[in-house]
């Protein structure tokens, strides 16, 4: 699906109305949370207080109903005959004293467990409010991923092109800021996987700019060009719209990119990577393609991106990928790294050249190796089998 940069402006303002309803409703839902949590806190230790009270209470009641009963019932006439009038005066006294003070107790507590009662009905009220927001602001995002679904070629078109392809593509925040592309000019297919800046809605930002400047360049494509040209171009293209200068204060917002260009009727092909490699897999030999350790984005010593020729075979595969997979921390606290990633590629392709199956193992490794961790980056692996 190509987009002018009409409508891509417009995605973008949409994602970005999104962006702000989500950062507005969140702020103060943090701010809320914490409130509630601070009540229900507070209050749950006046309750264990009262609890304590009204048990030291009932022993003042207790002893009160011992004191009187025997003067009351079970005094004895010669008993009471022999205690003088003042000793007397003074029990009395003395329980009189203690039953005011169980009255003045039970009117306090009564006076507490009404402003519990009250705080608990705020904080149900907070509670019922933070989650319609936190709907509201799900509900954006969930429609944000639909737009950014929309622009990406789908995997129909992609098999168009290829004998098998699969995309491994897992968000860590519903929309992502790793994307693929791919555009096809006659028997020339150009395909890459990239990786932006952040995560979540800025890194989707991100990846609407990367699709809109692709389809921007590759309206001039000709025999010519090749993807270090294309890269360099985006690399222009990103500095210039986010104005970006040297100033080491300045966010410093790009992407990384691995992009091939491949002939399907010479069954040559082409590769240049910002930072992202790639990995090129016949049988079970995998062969790795480095990048230029540059961003598509402003850098302190920019470097002219590199084009590496790549002999091609029916049944070979292509992986590019970001970094969201090997940087994820498992259950004993290290990274999967690039090259257990290799290592894992290599063992794939001896069990199956299926894609989804490929797909599937990857699925389940990551599962695995993370446990109980949560997912730190959005995941993106692309592996395309040459037709």
């Amino acid at each position: 699906m190509t987009l002018t940069t009409l409508e891509i402006i417009l995605l973008i303002i949409a994602l970005a109305l999104a962006a702000a309803t989500a950062y507005f409703v969140l702020s103060r839902r943090k701010f809320e949370v914490k409130t509630a949590r601070h009540y229900e806190q507070h209050y749950s230790g006046l309750l264990r207080e009262n609890e304590s009270e009204i048990r030291r209470l009932s022993t003042i009641n207790s002893e009160i109903q011992k004191l009187a009963e025997p003067h009351a019932i079970r005094v004895h006439k010669t008993v009471v005959s022999e205690q003088n009038e003042e000793t007397i005066a003074a029990e009395y006294k003395k329980l009189e004293i203690k039953q005011q003070e169980l009255t003045e107790r039970n009117k306090l507590l009564w006076n507490m467990s009404v402003s519990i009662e009250k705080e608990r009905q705020h904080i149900q009220q907070l509670k019922n409010e933070i989650e319609s927001q936190h709907h509201a602001v799900t509900s954006s995002i969930q429609y944000a991923k639909l737009i950014q679904n929309a622009v990406l070629p789908s995997k129909e078109i992609l098999k168009e092109s290829f004998e098998d392809v699969f995309l491994f593509w897992r968000p860590r925040d519903i929309v992502s800021g790793d994307f693929y592309w791919m555009k096809r000019i006659g028997d020339t297919v150009i395909f890459t996987v990239a990786d932006c800046t952040g995560h979540g809605v800025p890194g989707a930002f991100m990846s609407m700019l990367g699709v809109a400047f692709l389809n921007e360049i590759c309206v001039e494509f000709n025999e010519e060009t090749n993807p270090a040209q294309i890269l360099e171009d985006m690399r222009r293209k990103v500095i210039s719209t986010l104005k970006q200068t040297n100033n080491i204060f300045e966010q410093k917002d790009g992407m990384d990119m691995g992009l091939c260009i491949l002939n399907l009727s010479t069954m040559k092909m082409q590769f240049a990577g910002a930072n992202n490699g790639m990995y090129h897999v016949r049988g079970t030999t995998l062969t790795e393609y480095k990048a230029v350790k540059n961003p598509i984005a402003i850098f302190p010593k920019i470097m002219p991106f590199e084009n590496h020729d790549v002999d091609i075979q029916h049944g070979d595969y292509i992986y590019m990928f970001s970094d969201g997979y090997a940087d994820q921390f498992g259950s004993d606290n290290r990274k999967f790294t690039f090259r257990r990633l290799r290592e894992l590629i290599v063992e794939i392709n001896t069990k199956t050249k299926v894609a989804s199956e490929q797909a599937a193992i990857f699925e389940n490794t990551l599962a695995e190796w993370r446990g109980q961790r949560e997912q730190l980056d959005d995941i993106l692996i692309g592996g395309y089998c040459i037709r």
